[in-house]
């Protein structure tokens, strides 16, 4: 059993290995700060749904988090999710009684990485090296979370016999830095940063900069606090273990997402991106 906890239905929650590119040299390597996870989207047996008829429709869960992603910054289309739901399904054993599942949202920040991030620089996704600061899971609170979304699971396990999961809660920014710059996480981060042979590292968010910057050796030239205004996105340079690569780093693809095209952040990644075409 994974040290890191259980999806709900029992999965574990296991460590993504840094993602190498199709064929060839990496021509960057992305640092996102922890990994996403593979989401369906479940109901009830149709006894125990309470909601009207005109509701039941829609699913009781919209997405639900059950396993790890398939790849640090899955796209949510390959692999395929009904491939990926039909396994996971056979993996927990899934029974008809504990009701219906289909594959839930997936892949939004893989899917804004490539159009928004990747392309201005010119770069394919089959060429670049990915991975997370942090490895593993975490669940967010608040009221529209995967927090919430497991409690509402949760008051079906004893009845259903599910597994309702123990999954680790997001940790504080400056926690979850601690963690990527505190040894295993730190040398293994550097191993990744020497490892995947790329020129270039993308961070993106900042606490996937500030444990970049907490590992290496020497940074220069960026930003240590992202800001929204024209020096967003500037060039600079880290050195680990020797070996010097150049370094830019952005905005989480999930702030820009939830920003609105003409507020701070939005107009800052737009005008980076132009500059970069």
């Amino acid at each position: 059993m994974s040290e890191h906890g259980r999806f709900p239905f029992g999965q574990p929650n296991l460590e993504r290995d840094m993602r190498l590119p199709a064929s060839g040299p990496a021509a960057a390597l992305v640092v996102g700060v922890y990994p996403s996870a593979f989401h369906v989207a479940w109901s009830p047996p149709p006894e125990l749904d309470t909601r009207p008829a005109d509701l039941r429709r829609r699913p009781f869960i919209a997405s639900l988090a059950v396993d790890v992603e398939p790849i640090v910054f899955w796209n949510g289309n390959e692999p395929d999710p009904d491939d990926l739901l039909d396994q996971w399904k056979q993996s927990v054993r899934f029974r008809d009684s504990w009701g219906s599942v289909r594959p839930g949202l997936n892949g939004p920040s893989g899917t804004g990485l490539v159009s928004s991030y990747l392309e201005p620089l010119g770069l394919s996704v089959d060429e670049v090296a990915m991975t997370d600061v942090v490895p593993w899971f975490f669940i967010k609170g608040g009221a529209v979370s995967q927090a919430s979304a497991i409690e509402r699971l949760q008051q079906f396990a004893n009845e259903l016999d599910i597994d309702g999961g123990d999954l680790p809660a997001r940790p504080t920014v400056k926690s979850l830095v601690k963690l990527a710059c505190t040894s295993p996480r730190r040398e293994s981060l550097r191993a990744e940063l020497v490892g995947a042979d790329a020129p270039l590292v993308i961070t993106l968010g900042q606490e996937a900069l500030d444990a970049v910057r907490g590992v290496a050796d020497h940074v220069a030239g960026v930003q240590l606090k992202l800001r929204n205004d024209d020096t967003y996105g500037r060039e600079g340079s880290l050195e680990v273990d020797g070996q010097n690569l150049r370094l830019i780093p952005l905005a989480h693809p999930g702030l820009i997402r939830q920003s609105a095209k003409n507020s701070p952040w939005g107009i800052a990644h737009t005008e980076w991106a132009r500059r970069m075409q």
